[in-house]
């Protein structure tokens, strides 16, 4: 019985299809927005190298399997690039995000003294 099950087990090719890399690229930027994100917002080339927490955290929730796969989509089909920029396009949002919020205050501050003043 387990050796007609392992038969009919299917093997995934090594080669990564447009689409399929396309819905990894896009599940991967996905999952450093709304989870990693919130837990860690700069990360080191270490973490990003195969083999790190963050390559390890990204693969296993966006299922890609076999090492072989992962490698091939992590260095060579731009996983960590994708990764990478997420990580700094986010930054840099919640950066602007604040400044706006601060500079919102400070206006608010001003025209308040302003018309205390007078």
């Amino acid at each position: 019985m387990a050796i007609a099950l392992a038969a009919e087990k299917q093997v995934l090719p090594e080669q990564v299809s447009k689409h399929t890399l396309a819905d990894w690229k896009d599940s991967a930027a996905q999952y450093v927005r709304q989870h990693l994100f919130d837990k860690k917002q700069f990360v080191t080339d270490d973490e990003l190298a195969f083999g790190g927490a963050v390559q390890k955290l990204v693969c296993a929730d966006i299922n890609v399997s076999g090492d072989k796969r992962a490698r091939i989509f992590w260095d060579e089909k731009g996983g960590k690039e994708t990764v990478r920029n997420t990580f700094r396009r986010k930054r840099q949002a919640a950066q602007n995000a604040m400044k706006i919020a601060f500079r919102g205050e400070y206006i608010t501050c001003i025209v308040h003294l302003a018309s205390v003043g007078q």
